[in-house]
């Protein structure tokens, strides 16, 4: 099997934004080098939102349990990265062997929204896969797709070979098993796609792309079943730990599957039904693990609504005093705000008052009555007033626009009066932040049949709200041109698959981030391909098919029941009365024993090195590794007091991405004494597992008296070593006439002097050593400097291998080595 070599990546790599994206290497990956049969997994965002998706991870830790499976990683990719790879003829590749995805005999995704689909047909293009199922032949990957959004697979139904309906915790072991029997038997691609389509919970469009809904009946065609995983939770305890800040940097353990509430617009709420939860000391015994092999200081406990997670109580007594103790925090993003949940947030806090989040959706009762949402205002108004005489400064409400039944009502001056109700409370110094999104129906809700509202409603709404509020209140919203494209795909039907190939030829991808976003696009092709796009928009017919009722969620009676059903009723059920009461006094004992952690009893300087990929991770990325590691290998590291309560760790200078380095240093200071012996060997063995490939502790010692390493450093050795002899000349060359420099500063370039820079240097065998100047007004970089005396630009950077080999404090006569 082809693999792209390293030096292939590193020319690849260097001068594109955030490079480490690229480069795996990442702390708990998995690489088995010989499986039969290999696979990737991709969430269709960038690298940043996709390792933040759990489903990722989940599946990721399955399927490399499978004897003779490898499953790897890949993710969509930015603009600078898909431009470079495109010039230098380089397929998009996985990132634990640098396997083209072409190589591989399976490639998934997991779709949680509409707007990802570009994004898919992207990574199948940068990977050298046929777009188009039809096209592609019996060497290429099956491509495989599941996550919320295939709930109504139509739209992409022509690219996708195989999709999977509902869960991936047991689906994902039934596909691989029929893949690797293919794979012994020899069986072509007709005939695997044949098999994986007798799976429940497998739709393959080209076995059923004749067949209309109707058709499933009259013609004796099975609907096809979504699956439904009834097991415990299956979050890793061992997940891959990025190398760089994701958009969720934190462990996230599942306490429920499903919802209790059933709010009609809630796509999630039905489609992941029934409701299920998990034994808590289950969840207490797999949240201890995963905080020891991650060093996270975050924890979410994810739900769809956690208050309706009848031992939140007993688990939060089970797992709070101890994660206290050590610095981390709970969050629990979907917990309902009221008088039973307050001594819960007000004990999960972290010791300060944190943002309070509010979902009321609307600002209309009545509106809120129709889509079942279990709110009043009356009661909003009560808690929020508590809140505000308890402490509290920072709300956050979020509001849907556009619901059924929005035209009965002024919505706008609904959420304007009710959000002037809110901020005439507790007095002027209160932080309000407001996110305003525009309702889209989704399949398989009680609101599939409903009509979404036009961009010019959308934006009338929007402005409306804007405009009649005081400026203390922050307003964001949803582009309603996203959301119309949303609402678009997510009731479409194969018509879409031409719009969407087209606006991906047209340039379009990444439609999720505005800056990336080209409705204009989209409505070109819309208007081109699909004419009566607008009829996608409409309320539909509830006598007539609707394009995925071949698919049978098992709640098909109850959406039917909920769908007209308006609640007189709205507070909510007494069933979610929390049980139990919270333990206060060990949460309090706990966090006097962390206040402990403030003290400063010794302190270690550990020397680092960086080689290899870990030269891309970035320094304040590589600092948070650190940080991390430390905690797995319960160093005992002193915090400091305040808002934010951080490690007392300090490092050096920054060193510029692309760089390796034997000479990373790292002063620690500890709540402990540690005793005299504790060197080398003990902190190595207890901190190298921590971290990821190419980060090592090389050795470490006791620190006297606290100093800067920053202002204490005044040169750095480092060594340069050369592929090519004519830039090994060049520099030679231009060493020895001792060029000045350029240097960049924000007044302008100017010229730093040769020997302000560079204190000395010596030539050996294709190898440059120099000594450099740091911490002055002439001072360079090494990067610079090694760009300056080849005469290449950045994007040469990667002919050179750089390392720093040491520090230099400056005494009154010489330079003496940091240790």
């Amino acid at each position: 099997m082809n693999r792209i070599n390293r030096t292939t990546i590193d020319q690849l790599v260097f001068n594109l934004e955030k490079p480490a994206r690229y480069i795996g290497g990442e702390l708990n990956q998995i690489v088995k080098h010989n499986s039969l049969f290999k696979m990737a997994i991709c969430y269709p965002d960038l690298y940043e939102v996709g390792m933040s998706n759990n489903g990722i991870q989940i599946l990721y830790q399955i399927a490399n349990s499978i004897e003779d499976i490898s499953c790897e990683r890949v993710f969509a990719v930015p603009v600078d990265f898909e431009n470079k790879i495109r010039d230098l003829g380089i397929p998009l590749y996985t990132l634990e062997t640098f396997t083209p995805l072409y190589e591989l005999d399976y490639l998934g995704f997991n779709i949680s929204h509409e707007l990802l689909y570009t994004n898919i047909l992207q990574v199948l293009d940068l990977g050298r896969i046929p777009l188009l199922r039809w096209e592609r032949e019996d060497n290429c990957p099956v491509i495989i797709a599941g996550g919320e959004s295939v709930s109504n697979p139509k739209p992409m139904s022509e690219f996708i070979d195989v999709f999977f309906l509902g869960d991936g915790e047991e689906g994902i072991v039934d596909i691989l098993k029929a893949i690797k029997i293919s794979k012994q038997k020899s069986m072509t691609r007709d005939q695997l796609i044949d098999s994986l389509s007798e799976i429940e919970g497998v739709y393959a469009p080209s076995r059923h792309q004749n067949l209309h809904n109707i058709d499933f009946l009259e013609k004796g065609k099975r609907r096809i079943k979504k699956r439904i995983y009834r097991g415990n939770p299956m979050a890793p305890v061992k997940p891959i730990i990025p190398n760089i800040r994701i958009a969720q940097d934190r462990a996230v353990v599942e306490v429920t599957k499903g919802c209790k509430n059933l709010c009609k617009f809630c796509h999630a709420g039905y489609y992941e039904l029934p409701y299920r939860y998990y034994d808590p000391e289950d969840i207490q015994e797999r949240i201890f693990k995963i905080i020891k092999n991650t060093g996270y200081t975050d924890l979410t406990l994810s739900s769809l609504s956690v208050s309706d997670y009848k031992y939140i109580v007993e688990l939060l007594n089970l797992i709070l005093p101890a994660l206290t103790e050590r610095g981390v925090s709970i969050s629990l993003p979907s917990l309902k705000v009221d008088r039973k949940t307050l001594p819960i947030i007000e004990n999960i806090s972290d010791i300060r008052r944190t943002s309070l989040t509010f979902a009321v959706e609307s600002g209309c009762e009545e509106i809120r009555k129709k889509a079942n949402k279990k709110i009043k205002e009356d009661d909003l108004v009560k808690i929020v007033e508590y809140v505000f005489n308890r402490g509290w400064r920072r709300l956050k409400l979020y509001f849907m626009i556009g619901l059924p039944g929005c035209n009965e009502f002024d919505e706008a001056k609904s959420i304007v009066d009710l959000l002037m109700k809110i901020n005439a409370i507790g007095g002027r110094k209160k932080d309000i932040n407001v996110t305003v999104s525009p309702f889209v129906p989704k399949a398989h809700t009680p609101f599939q049949w409903e009509g979404q509202k036009d961009i010019e409603y959308l934006e009338d709404t929007i402005r409306k709200i804007k405009q009649n509020l005081p400026r203390s209140i922050k307003i964001k919203n949803h582009d309603p041109r996203s959301s119309i494209l949303e609402g678009i795909m997510s009731r479409g039907d194969t018509d879409l698959s031409k719009v969407i190939h087209a606006s991906y030829l047209d340039g379009c991808r990444l439609d999720s981030w505005k800056e990336f976003f080209n409705f204009n696009t989209w409505k070109k092709n819309l208007d081109n391909i699909t004419p009566f796009w607008t009829e996608y928009l409409l309320p539909r017919d509830k006598a007539k098919d609707l394009p995925w009722d071949f698919i049978s969620t098992g709640y098909e009676k109850l959406i039917l029941q909920q769908r007209d059903k308006i609640y007189s009723n709205i507070r909510p059920h007494p069933e979610n009365e929390l049980r139990g009461k919270l333990n206060i006094e060990a949460i309090h004992n706990s966090i006097e024993k962390f206040k402990s952690k403030y003290n400063v009893r010794s302190r270690i300087r550990i020397r680092f090195s960086k080689r290899g990929k870990a030269k891309f991770i970035p320094h304040i990325d590589f600092m948070e590794i650190i940080k991390r590691s430390l905690r797995m290998a319960d160093i005992p590291v002193s915090f400091t007091q305040g808002f934010n309560k951080r490690e007392k760790i300090s490092m050096g200078y920054p060193l510029p991405i692309g760089i390796e380095s034997r000479s990373e240093l790292c002063d620690v200071d500890l709540f402990e004494d540690i005793h005299e012996d504790f060197h080398l060997k003990e902190i190595k063995i207890a901190v190298d597992p921590g971290l990821p490939e190419g980060i090592n502790v090389i050795n470490a010692r006791n620190v006297d008296k606290k100093e800067s390493i920053m202002s204490i450093t005044k040169a750095v050795d480092f060594i340069i070593l050369f592929q090519e002899e004519d830039i090994f000349k060049t520099c030679v060359r231009n060493l020895n006439s001792k060029i000045d420099f350029e240097k960049k500063t924000k007044k302008g370039n100017r010229l730093a002097p040769f020997h302000d820079a560079v204190i000395n240097y010596n030539i050996t065998d294709n190898k440059i050593n120099m000594k450099i100047t740091v911490g002055n007004e002439n001072s360079m970089r090494i990067d610079n400097i090694a760009l300056a005396l080849a005469g290449l630009s950045y994007d040469e950077f990667y002919k050179f291998e750089i390392i720093k080999t040491a520090q230099y404090r400056r005494t009154e006569h010489k330079f003496v080595e940091i240790i």
